[in-house]
């Protein structure tokens, strides 16, 4: 029998999935808009300085030794190419998630049918494919993204960087990457020691 809070996790992942597809589907529109019709007011490219002025800003003798912030750049006119960019930042990044929200889905509407639940050979493929969904996508899509946000960098602000160090989330992706490959291992191994144990009864 499927337990409750297998179901309930389902449930609340597949919403978050539906609602991922929707905000990247509203990506996807505005981007377009930016490379055909220009930059609404409100919207525009979020870009990252570090040459910001300190002067006033620390008390008490501290001093400042590195500074970043976010801008957010609007594109004067149509720009398909910034649009193009600016997809590139952003939009891998997105793929990736969803396509680990929806092998989760998939994982535990398995689990839920099936007769062990989450522990089967269904479930530790799924866990299989899902670390290595967040390894491969997350690094790729940094580095898509890094490139992406220096061509816009130099294309949009006077002072831009060769190179934009990645999110500090990109670690702990990769780390759940791995974890899930620990667990689908595990289960991998527990389940092949149990078919012997059976065999032996």
């Amino acid at each position: 029998m499927p337990t409750r809070w297998i179901i309930r996790l389902e449930i609340l992942l597949s919403v978050g999935l539906v609602l991922g597809c929707l905000g990247a589907l509203a990506g996807l529109l505005m981007n377009a808009g930016m490379a055909f019709f220009g930059t609404p007011d409100g919207m525009g490219i979020p870009l990252r300085v570090f040459d910001v002025p300190t002067e006033g800003l620390t008390a008490g003798g501290a001093t400042i030794d590195a500074v970043s912030a976010e801008v957010t750049v609007r594109p004067r006119g149509a720009a398909p190419l910034q649009g193009l960019l600016y997809l590139l930042m952003w939009a891998p990044g997105t793929a990736t998630w969803l396509l680990a929200l929806f092998t989760l889905v998939r994982a535990l509407r398995r689990a839920r049918s099936g007769d062990r639940a989450l522990f089967s050979a269904a479930t530790a493929r799924d866990l299989r494919t899902l670390g290595w969904i967040l390894i491969a996508g997350s690094l790729v899509s940094a580095a898509i993204g890094m490139v992406a946000e220096a061509i816009l960098s130099s294309m949009l602000l006077t002072e831009s960087h060769p190179f934009y160090p990645p999110s500090g989330e990109l670690v702990g992706v990769v780390v759940a990457g791995f974890a899930a490959l620990g667990v689908s291992e595990i289960i991998r191994r527990s389940l092949a020691l149990l078919e012997e144990v059976e065999a032996t009864i």
